[in-house]
């Protein structure tokens, strides 16, 4: 089911982000786009919905980081780029592949 991001989705990608040369187009672009949460044992994964035909494919990382689940397990969360340098999805592994307990907080 298609949802909006939420604010501490908003916040992670956006930290993640911010520094590289398509973080602030990207980050402009968060509040209008739709997510669906992707089907990885609730690890917390989202792929970018977009209307119609979707032709779009992976074109790669953007970045990576490495976080801890509030019950301390390592998360490594990556946002990849379609091959047209767009937000195409939020990958979060979580090292005992649990569901994720809670998105990290990270600076404002």
């Amino acid at each position: 089911m298609k949802r909006r991001l939420t604010p501490a989705e908003t916040r992670l990608l956006s930290y993640i982000i911010k520094d590289t040369p398509e973080g602030p187009e990207i980050i402009e672009t968060l509040p209008t786009i739709f997510v669906e949460e992707m089907d990885d044992g609730g690890m917390g994964s989202l792929k970018v919905v977009i209307e119609g035909k979707d032709e779009r494919r992976t074109g790669g990382i953007l970045n990576d980081m490495e976080f801890h689940d509030i019950d301390g397990m390592l998360l490594v969360i990556t946002v990849i780029l379609d091959t047209d340098d767009k937000f195409y999805e939020l990958d979060i592994f979580k090292g005992d592949f649990s569901p994720l307990i809670k998105m990290p907080d990270v600076p404002d």
